[in-house]
């Protein structure tokens, strides 16, 4: 009887210790080096005003994909961007706007601008913290951003930023399958080209691409504002595929020659895909 009770005992105190034993052993370790591919849907609400272009504020509602690749190291982190988006660019104010040149025009021209949207980022981060369920990295970035718009005020519009930034993310952990996470940049000095007043580009054997680039200027934080922070909740599918919800937020100032401000909020859904990639 007092054995029968000691292997009872026994029994009953290994359950407990092993159902008491926590998650941490699986969070706390390390990572191991992993790749990953994502793409995902974007919608964006762009505001904008350039007072070298129009006095009026624009809005545009943008749908769009972004598509990136990260690769995932234990003590640093390297990611490349490439998103798209396309939509109308109207003034509120003004709503949208027609306009005939002759009397006996049947037809109005509709000015309704197409805007279209792109961005490539290239971000660098190094591990500065590690703690049971959370990490965080602190990094530069090289991001470009440009805007086109086709019969803005009856011309055309365009903007390019491409800047240097300090980056800032951090990760929370939540159990095995969840995490929340936060992010910070912002540009140091950036090389910026716009639209000229004549709006109008034209270089003897030169293409208006380069034309449109040739006119960009150095601009620093004094100058040049675009601080961008960002939210996100990621679920663990399994080893090999993860879900992704994304938040961001951007505001733009820049001062030469004329003001222009806009703002930018941005929502992203998508999938990863896990892989490991290796060298020899």
């Amino acid at each position: 009887m007092k054995n029968l009770l000691t292997t009872v005992w026994l029994s009953l105190g290994c359950f407990v210790a092993f159902a008491q034993v926590p998650e941490e052993p699986f969070i706390r370790q390390t990572p191991r080096p992993v790749s990953e591919f994502q793409i995902g849907y974007n919608r964006e609400t762009y505001k904008m005003r350039d007072l070298q272009a129009s006095p009026m504020l624009y809005v545009a509602n943008l749908n769009g994909v972004r598509v990136a690749y990260s690769r995932l190291m234990t003590k640093n982190q390297w990611r490349i961007v490439a998103q798209a988006g396309l939509g109308d660019l109207i003034a509120p104010g003004l709503g949208i706007r027609s306009i005939k040149f002759s009397s006996g025009q049947e037809q109005p021209l509709w000015l309704v601008p197409t805007l279209y949207s792109g961005q490539v980022e290239l971000e660098y981060r190094r591990l500065i913290q590690r703690t049971t369920d959370r990490t965080s990295w602190l990094g530069l970035g090289i991001h470009d951003m440009f805007g086109y718009a086709d019969g803005l005020v009856l011309s055309t519009w365009a903007l390019n930023t491409a800047a240097l930034a300090v980056l800032y993310r951090t990760q929370l952990t939540l159990g095995r399958k969840h995490s929340l996470s936060a992010q910070v940049s912002l540009p140091l000095i950036a090389f910026i080209g716009r639209m000229p007043y004549s709006n109008v580009i034209s270089e003897p054997n030169r293409s208006n691409a380069s034309s449109f680039l040739s006119g960009s200027q150095w601009a620093t934080v004094n100058r040049f504002l675009n601080p961008q922070v960002g939210i996100g909740y990621r679920f663990e599918l399994s080893q090999r595929v993860a879900f992704q919800a994304d938040y961001q937020y951007n505001w733009l100032r820049y001062t030469e020659p004329q003001l222009i401000r806009s703002a930018t909020h941005r929502a992203n859904l998508s999938v990863i895909y896990k892989f490991q990639w290796q060298t020899r």
